[in-house]
């Protein structure tokens, strides 16, 4: 099945039908009033399908074949009028009907930089990576079912430093709305907007592996906005829950790890297909009722204790570690909760194998709307390759995968 995924992918990549992308572009930028710049969002996105290795304004400008191209591209994204929101969400619509998406999949995106000037630019430690990086910090959300997934909404962390530095601002054109938040307000900003009745779209949980990120932060954000939730946690993440060895022993505090290997015993076989290698595993799951320590701020009152579940799971393979999700949707069946959280192992191969080589890290201006204007068409370019992938294939999907 992979080699047939990625001759799919090699055939589509090589060779998308040119009507394919200008009835697609055509669909998704008719936000765009005018004509010219709806000719530039095409050519934008045609060069990021076809141009090899790095996506450079100038690479891309060739595709367009006339001088000017490249000045022309170059303000259609930096300093053009157009506004990336509604793109956004017409391609969000459209993926959402022929997806058939089971969750809203968020993942992070470090882009290295070698200078200090692009917009949200610091030095931070990765853990990914192991060691401290010059980059830039952003997490996109994406539509995925266990086949395919695509991006359809992006948010940049701006440090405290770029936005209380007034010359910093002028220069990156940061608007006056956006001010400082910590790194879980922005994730779940970015999530909740997917479900503004402006987008159209069927609810459906956030997924996100929150080991990195204060879980109990997100949990209560998540809680507040109505927003189900299935969040992979640290295994020192605190819970409130029953000794499942000690029946009747009453409510304690736990580590999540503790909580889950005394549960171990009561875990079940569960399959499901590895996308890494699209291979039938197995994995032993266990779920238990959870709570969350209330997190405590000034001049907010604390939410009630609400139902949570915690998941446990143990893949039955050597090389691989135990996993714990935690989620809002106690009704669900732990097999069914940790298979949704799977989906962030496919966000992360269509990432790679996609997103990365139409240039989703490669652009190289230096304004805030420039850089979201950007990935919006980078997000558009890949989805272009994904159902052009998905046709060869033949999954099943409806005809409107053709545009």
């Amino acid at each position: 099945m992979e080699d047939v995924e990625r001759e799919a992918l090699a055939q589509t990549w090589g060779d998308v039908a040119d009507d394919f992308v200008t009835e697609f572009c055509r669909r998704m930028l008719a936000s765009l009033k005018r004509r010219d710049q709806r000719t530039r969002g095409e050519w934008y996105v045609s060069g990021l399908l076809s141009v090899p290795g790095r996506k450079s304004m100038r690479a891309l400008a060739a595709v367009a074949d006339h001088g000017a191209a490249e000045q022309s591209l170059h303000h259609f994204i930096s300093d053009s009028s157009w506004v990336w929101g509604p793109v956004r969400q017409a391609l969000a619509r459209h993926l959402d009907r022929v997806l058939l998406p089971q969750a809203w999949v968020i993942d992070s995106m470090a882009i290295p930089k070698a200078g200090a000037h692009s917009v949200g630019v610091e030095e931070s430690f990765r853990s990914d990576l192991g060691r401290v990086v010059n980059s830039q910090q952003a997490y996109g959300v994406s539509l995925a079912n266990e086949q395919l997934s695509a991006p359809v909404n992006w948010g940049l962390n701006l440090p405290s430093e770029w936005l209380e530095n007034e010359e910093r601002r002028r220069r990156a054109r940061i608007p006056d709305d956006v001010v400082a938040t910590s790194v879980e307000t922005g994730i779940v900003h970015t999530a909740a907007e997917l479900a503004d009745t402006a987008w159209g779209l069927r609810r459906r949980p956030v997924v996100l592996d929150a080991r990195a990120l204060d879980s109990l932060a997100l949990v209560e954000q998540f809680t507040r906005r109505g927003i189900p939730f299935v969040m992979r946690v640290d295994g020192a993440t605190r819970v409130v829950g029953f000794d499942p060895g000690r029946p009747g022993s009453g409510e304690r505090l736990f580590q999540a790890q503790q909580l889950a290997e005394r549960g171990k015993k009561l875990s079940k076989p569960v399959s499901w297909v590895d996308p890494e290698y699209s291979i039938t595993r197995s994995v032993l799951v266990s779920g238990t009722r959870v709570t969350v320590p209330a997190v405590r701020r000034p001049g907010v009152p604390p939410l009630p204790g609400r139902a949570l579940t915690l998941v446990g799971g143990w893949p039955m393979q050597k090389g691989r570690s135990r996993e714990l999700w935690l989620s809002n949707l106690p009704e669900v069946p732990p097999a069914a909760l940790l298979r949704l959280g799977r989906l962030t192992r496919r966000v992360s191969k269509d990432f790679a194998e996609v997103s990365t080589r139409v240039g989703m890290r490669d652009f190289e201006g230096r304004s805030y709307a420039g850089w979201h204007r950007h990935v919006t068409l980078c997000s558009v370019a890949h989805a272009i390759l994904v159902l052009s992938s998905a046709r060869h294939q033949r999954l099943g999907a409806s005809e409107e995968l053709s545009a």
